[in-house]
């Protein structure tokens, strides 16, 4: 019998009492981190979004981190990250407020992974997606250490993101680029075969729920988890935010890859119980198809990749004006033997699982495919197959709509909140 995977949950006011109460719950900072190692900071700043929005890893907590392998007797401490393509990380990690934490911590360097040029091929064995290699810079490779510093948010294309998504920003842009042509979580899974973070410390402080990740609703939930195994911290921070497990395909993708433990009768948790920090988070992308009677969906034998992202896309529809226009689309997710027999500019078929069918329909590459695709099929009627020109530009010119579509949605959830009563019974 293999030993408990073991996460531990911290919840105080005070930023660095939860990173060391976290780290002593795993045996303290001293006995984690090796006397004179380079230690490797992995956050979440693939987008622009200021301290407090919820977009990236909180600031302070990443700030306080750095403090504390550096006291525990790391010889060097090193913030590295890559953005998401079309976007600038020096940009994000000072937008977001954690180069200046890391600055202010003292860190050795604050590198952006897209820029370095001394890398290393290093290939996957035993692959399960289309992923063969992949580059990686020999900081990275070489460092004693590396700990992965999610925040926990909704996320269109994966339905949450936290410790098993973030290991994705090691990656050059070509890479991240084919992960999202091919199974992204089995991908995912190739990516964590060869780069194999120390420690995991998710910020569930300001945790993001609603229609993140760029639209994110930051929940005051106070906590930081963390954990040697990063499929046991995803799988106890589902149970504390209220996400069954069973809706999230990726945690069978982490069992087929052989990756941790997501079976939390085999995971002990330290420091403060899930019942202790329970809040539900407000997740619309598992509201069901039901949602949006206007139209026609084919959704056997699909993910909950696909699922989640074609959510988002009918509230995009909303937001942007395109709902009622389009209510003649017939959307098809997941693998099909047969896809309904409609006129070819009607029938959207959304991610790779349908590439056998793309010249009956509209086809949208990708697995999953880009957030946007799928919400441009449906308007333009043709085909999305590759992030081209304007991709970045068009996006941009839909976040104003988008924006004041979610905060009408927020202050109206905010209204009813205040008015209902509070209901009884406890969290488990």
């Amino acid at each position: 019998m293999r030993d408990k995977a073991v996460v531990a949950i911290a919840k105080d006011p005070s930023v660095d009492t939860m990173v060391q109460q976290v780290f002593d719950a795993l045996g303290g900072a001293e006995n984690i981190i090796r006397k004179n190692a380079t230690v490797v900071l992995k956050p979440n700043a693939g987008h622009l979004g200021k301290p407090g929005t919820s977009v990236n890893t909180s600031a302070a907590l990443v700030g306080s981190v750095a403090k504390a392998v550096r006291e525990a007797g790391a010889g060097k401490v090193i913030i590295a990250e890559a953005a998401a393509i079309g976007c600038d990380t020096m940009e994000c990690l000072e937008d977001s407020g954690i180069a200046e934490a890391a600055r202010q911590a003292g860190v050795d360097a604050i590198l952006d992974i897209k820029a370095d040029k001394d890398l290393i091929t290093i290939p996957i064995r035993n692959t399960r997606s289309d992923i063969k290699s992949i580059k990686l810079p020999r900081f990275l490779l070489e460092a004693e250490h590396i700990i992965n510093m999610p925040v926990f948010k909704s996320h269109a294309s994966m339905v949450f993101s936290c410790a098993l998504k973030n290991i994705k920003g090691v990656v050059q842009d070509k890479v991240h680029y084919e992960m999202h042509k091919t199974n992204l979580a089995m991908a995912m899974m190739d990516i964590w075969s060869v780069v194999k973070a120390d420690l995991n410390i998710a910020d569930l402080i300001w945790p993001a729920e609603g229609f993140g990740p760029h639209s994110p609703v930051p929940l005051d939930f106070g906590c930081v988890l963390a954990s040697r195994d990063p499929v046991a911290l995803d799988a106890v921070a589902c149970h504390c935010v209220g996400l069954d497990m069973n809706r999230v395909s990726y945690f069978d993708n982490a069992r087929e890859a052989g990756l941790g433990c997501a079976e939390i009768e085999d995971i002990e948790v330290r420091g403060k119980s899930i019942k202790e920090v329970y809040q539900k988070m407000w997740l619309p992308y598992l509201d069901g198809f039901d949602t949006w009677p206007e139209y026609e969906f084919h959704t056997e034998n699909s993910c909950s990749s696909c699922q989640s992202l074609v959510a988002f896309t009918m509230e995009k529809l909303k937001a942007l004006g395109e709902y009622d226009k389009n209510t003649d689309a017939v959307i098809c997710l997941g693998t099909k033997d047969e896809v309904p027999d409609v006129p070819k500019e009607r029938l959207i078929l959304c991610g790779n699982c349908l590439k056998k069918h793309r010249g009956k329909g509209v086809a949208v590459n990708g697995c999953p495919p880009s957030e946007p695709h799928v919400a441009w099929a449906i308007v333009d009627r043709e085909d999305q197959m590759d992030i081209g020109p304007g991709f970045r530009e068009r996006m941009h010119a839909e976040e104003a709509p988008w924006n004041q579509f979610i905060d009408g949605i927020v202050a109206k959830k905010r209204a009813e909140k205040h008015a209902a009563p509070r209901p009884a019974g406890d969290h488990t």
